[in-house]
């Protein structure tokens, strides 16, 4: 089973993870090239391209940024004292262990 293209130098490699004779290719593994009507399915599908054989450094994914409140009930966690406006009940707390 070879995953290059007739000793061009090129390997078919996964854009998207691509289940395959029972095996999951994941985004950037090579596919294998033996079997000329999934190459084509692959490719015509944009799911696999050709490469010159140099891997690539995969991008780093966008992290999201929350756009709602924050979990918890409302309502007084303490005495009522608290001017820092964590009173939710409920809520965890903000730690520098938990920010990773």
């Amino acid at each position: 089973m070879s995953n290059t293209n007739s000793g061009e130098g090129r390997t078919l490699v996964a854009l998207y993870p691509i289940l395959h004779h029972s095996h999951l290719y994941k985004v950037g593994e090579d596919l294998p090239v033996n079997d000329a009507d999934m190459v084509a399915a692959w490719l015509e599908t944009g799911t696999a391209a050709w490469t010159d054989g140099e891997k690539s450094e995969p991008e780093e994914a966008a992290k999201a940024v929350p756009k709602t409140a924050e979990p918890g009930r409302t309502g007084r966690a303490s005495d009522g004292n608290e001017t820092d406006g964590d009173d939710l009940a409920g809520k965890v707390p903000k730690t520098k262990q938990r920010k990773k």
